[in-house]
């Protein structure tokens, strides 16, 4: 081989190194709900902010609409390392951590304040500390908003109006036990499946925060909102613990800073674009109503009573901190 031809492949292979190098690790990051709705833009922001202040050493990759899977598959896949990071909903990762469960019991928080005091503060270090017992990592708790009823069959007015309704719910006991107290066919279903479900009949509704329900269209298969405020939601950032691991102490610190900037970003977004979501709901076509919240507390005490003595401590300081 020519001695200038050697040079010319040694400066490639040099070139080839440092540009492998220079493109930096890449995650992949996963959520099931849609890429215009709170958490997704804010995924995004956080991806951006992650690649720029570790000057591209990292590059998150952002995945909705659950192009990776259903949540419960992201859950496993974060066990496995299969998955890097995923948003996870707080009632699938009670089925990983039970003392999670308590804040699915309906009408237990009383408002965003409220909520802010619980998973901002030491309950909500609590729950993440305890995620690294069943090999996942949590790094943070955002916002996924008080969740609402539709249903394409009737306007609900009160509690008597939901009634043989055919619902979705999540893959969690509370919130079956809850819409069979309510008086509705409780049909645990994975979220990306509901659509199609509600479309061709076989479930009458689902129930979701509003901005959910807006930016999964699902007015186009649902005409009625009730604003039951049930169950106030979140979603935890989690991830695989030997991912974590492989990062150094210099970049797990921005990785935590950035989280922290844009956890505050998500909530004001996701408040903001809540309220936003009823108009925009109604602009559509869906009738809102706002049935007396009295009927629905009271035919759900038996499923606060049923688990609450499971979680009575951190049910306890969930009190008070009204």
């Amino acid at each position: 081989m020519h001695r200038i031809t050697r040079i010319a492949l040694s400066v490639f292979a040099l070139a080839l190194v440092a540009a492998t190098a220079s493109a930096g690790q890449e995650l992949r990051m996963s959520q099931v709900s849609a890429q215009d709705g709170a958490i997704g833009q804010s995924m995004d922001r956080w991806a951006k902010m992650v690649e720029e202040r570790t000057e591209g050493r990292y590059v998150i990759n952002t995945f909705h609409n659950a192009q990776l899977g259903a949540e419960r598959d992201n859950v496993e896949g974060i066990q496995l390392g299969n998955l890097d990071i995923a948003v996870v909903n707080q009632s699938v990762l009670g089925n990983f951590v039970p003392e999670i469960s308590v804040v699915d019991l309906p009408y237990v928080i009383q408002n965003y304040d409220h909520a802010d005091k619980i998973f901002l503060g030491e309950i909500g270090k609590d729950f993440l500390a305890r995620l690294d017992n069943v090999g996942i990592k949590g790094l943070a708790i955002w916002e996924s908003g008080f969740r609402n009823l539709t249903n394409s069959k009737r306007d609900v007015n009160d509690v008597d109006d939901v009634s043989g309704l055919r619902i979705r719910v999540m893959e969690n006991q509370i919130h079956q036990d809850l819409w069979r107290a309510l008086g509705a066919d409780a049909v645990p279903m994975a979220w990306g499946d509901a659509y199609t479900a509600m479309q061709q009949g076989a479930i009458d509704g689902q129930e979701n925060p509003t901005t959910v329900i807006d930016k999964n269209n699902v007015v186009e298969v649902n005409k009625k909102l009730a604003v039951t405020e049930h169950c106030y939601a979140t979603v935890f950032i989690i991830m695989s613990p030997a991912r974590w691991a492989s990062i150094s102490p210099e970049d797990q610190k921005i990785f935590m800073e950035t989280l922290d900037e844009a956890n505050g970003f998500e909530r004001e977004l996701s408040r903001k674009m809540d309220a936003e979501a009823i108009e925009t709901l109604k602009s559509k076509g869906m009738v809102v109503t706002t049935p007396d919240k009295a009927g629905f507390v009271e035919k759900s005490q038996p499923v606060r009573e049923k688990y609450g003595s499971r979680f009575a401590d951190t049910l306890k300081k969930i009190e008070e901190l009204k």
